[in-house]
């Protein structure tokens, strides 16, 4: 299976036997939203765990960057398993497998935040939640290539421009960061789960859409029809579907057609990691798919559980916090490390120089999210309510002289960035325990 692959984020949380046994909605259902006096659970509800697994993923990505993707580029003036512990380096040596956990918990929360929404809430949790970190992540990356540019020189003003659209690839402009190919797939995924979302979410609904993107991206790879492989990312939709069923899980409880689209995601994904392994192995034979397929059947193991409700029980705040710093942490930390440490490795010792820019990284995420992201999002969030609520009232025919308090409070109950999603899961759970049916 082929991989389209470029240069390179409502919780809720409840043990099996605590949550309600929750039927599929029927298929008569437009959309599963709370009813009028009901209130949705918040921060009680928020599944701390998924915070820790993305900021480990971050990590591990970063690692694998800063050590043996810089190593790769001799960034470090000599072989990296000469200046730190061999063990060490082996363990970062598939941090690249980050990226695949992002995406299983990108299906997981997104299909979580969604549920009882409309596609512009949709729209503006996604928006809130990725564009002021991300505009802000090229701006600087730019400037920092500006000042100090690497081998492929300073960045093209039309390309700073066209990076900060998020836009890029779909113009063949390259990226100023290299990870930034990630968002390109993540982006697909919004598009095609923004068709479900419009009809309104529904066990049958969401279902049916994990297993005819599945069939899609297997008559994809099959076919080798280019235009049907970059629509539905066929390298990468098995991650996204099994994050779904996941949820699904997580919301319904398991049952044996749950249990097979996960099971089936997973091996077809044994497939992409395979060749994911063999990509890294192109011009080194550094990478054990061997060592790299148990990582992975770990990692679905600890979903598994956290769709069960194993890991209910953890609730320390301090992890909203570091799950927060995830996304800025993964835009900064390429570029920035290469340049610092292309620049610094002959005169700061490893060990420093490897902590100086690991914290460093954590400090300017920290930045971002605190004077930035937060702020931003909350401006674009009552700035796109405002906006929609104009589409609405023009179009159920009503005066278009809406003043902006008016404005703003229409589009109540809009989520964006990690607030949003901790929000989003519990919205229809009690609807859906009153009406119960049989599956």
């Amino acid at each position: 299976m082929s991989i389209q692959q470029g240069d390179v984020a409502g919780q809720g949380e409840s043990s099996e036997m605590a949550r309600p046994q929750v039927a599929p909605e029927p298929s008569g259902a437009v959309r599963s939203t709370p009813s009028p006096g009901e209130k949705p659970q918040r921060a009680a509800n928020r599944l701390y765990v998924l915070d820790l697994l993305r900021f480990c993923a971050a990590i591990s990505v970063l690692g694998f960057h800063v050590l043996i993707d810089n190593d790769n580029r001799r960034a470090w003036g000599a072989n990296v398993e000469d200046l730190f512990d061999h063990g060490f380096v082996t363990v970062f040596r598939y941090g690249w497998m980050g990226v695949e956990f992002f995406f299983v918990i990108s299906g997981f929360v997104i299909c979580m935040s969604c549920w009882g929404r409309s596609v512009s809430d949709f729209f503006v949790s996604r928006v809130t939640r990725l564009v002021p970190a991300y505009v802000f992540a090229v701006l600087v990356t730019s400037a920092a290539l500006a000042l100090w540019p690497l081998e492929n020189g300073r960045p093209q003003p039309s390309h700073v421009l066209i990076n900060a659209t998020m836009l890029q690839r779909f113009v063949n402009i390259p990226n100023i960061d290299s990870v930034y190919w990630t968002l390109f797939v993540e982006l697909k995924f919004y598009l095609l789960f923004a068709i479900v979302v419009h009809f309104g979410l529904t066990y049958r609904r969401v279902v049916l859409f994990c297993i005819l993107w599945m069939t899609a991206a297997l008559y994809a790879e099959y076919s080798q029809f280019r235009p049907l492989i970059l629509v539905v990312e066929s390298g990468f939709a098995p991650y996204f579907i099994s994050g779904i069923a996941l949820y699904l899980i997580h919301r319904f409880g398991p049952n044996l057609l749950l249990w097979g689209i996960l099971g089936t995601s997973m091996i077809i994904g044994v497939i992409t990691l395979r060749n994911r392994v063999e990509a890294h192995n192109a011009t080194r034979n550094a990478i054990s798919f061997e060592i790299a397929l148990p990582i992975m059947f770990l990692f679905f193991a600890i979903m598994v559980g956290v769709a069960l409700g194993w890991f209910s029980g953890l609730k320390w705040r301090g992890l909203t916090v570091i799950g927060a710093l995830t996304y800025p942490v993964y835009l900064l930390h390429m570029q920035l490390s290469r340049i610092v440490v292309s620049r610094l490795h002959d005169a700061v010792p490893p060990w420093a120089l490897f902590a100086g820019v690991v914290g460093g990284v954590l400090l300017l995420a920290y930045v971002a999210h605190r004077c930035v992201e937060r702020p931003m999002a909350k401006i674009l969030r009552r700035k796109l309510k405002a906006s929609f609520a104009q589409i609405r009232a023009e179009g159920s025919g009503a005066p278009m002289s809406v003043n902006s308090s008016a404005l703003a409070g229409a589009g109540k109950g809009l989520e964006g960035g990690s607030a949003g999603e901790a929000r989003g899961q519990s919205a229809g759970a009690a609807v859906s325990s009153r009406r119960r049916v049989s599956r």
